[in-house]
């Protein structure tokens, strides 16, 4: 278990050392390891490990991926002046986005609408509300999260598109 930790993150560690193990009980009687076990054990758990990253780091690729030719279409779209479908999902998205902030707490989304959409910087936000600037990070953290967990991936990405350029 130490072993494969040191190779990846220690939940993904237990189930690859439960799957080398179930592995080894099921073929028990195909599996002439005698001397070797335990070299065999940690083979085992290495080829595993790599193999998770490999697979992870395609998934992240293709998800980047993803994003990236979302934000070209929907790039190319707006650069393309194509004002009906900015129209329709500017108004569409900013409505969910509108009842998403209304179901959090009021100071939390004046925080969020503060720090994001007049571009104000938490220090300034704690000045103006009074309040500790860990207390304005928090509340950013807690709403990004909240809509991270209520909204669509396509949402979500033009979420953090848009407040990367404001």
């Amino acid at each position: 278990m130490a072993y494969v930790s040191s190779i990846t993150d220690d939940n993904i560690a237990e189930d690859i050392v439960q799957d080398v193990f179930m592995y080894v009980w099921e073929n028990r009687k195909k599996l002439l390891i005698k001397n070797g076990f335990h070299s065999y054990l940690y083979q085992a758990a290495y080829t595993r490990s790599i193999d998770y990253l490999r697979k992870s780091k395609t998934i992240e690729q293709y998800n980047l991926q993803a994003f990236n030719n979302y934000i070209e279409l929907y790039r190319t779209l707006l650069n393309d002046n194509c004002k009906v479908i900015e129209d329709l999902y500017s108004k569409d998205f900013y409505e969910r986005l509108q009842i998403l902030l209304s179901n959090i707490p009021a100071e939390r989304r004046v925080v969020f609408i503060m720090t994001y959409f007049k571009g104000m910087k938490a220090k300034e936000v704690s000045e103006i509300l009074e309040i500790p600037q860990r207390t304005v990070e928090s509340h950013v953290y807690l709403t990004i999260k909240y809509l991270r967990l209520h909204m669509s991936k396509n949402d979500f990405f033009l979420l953090l598109f848009s407040l990367t350029f404001m």
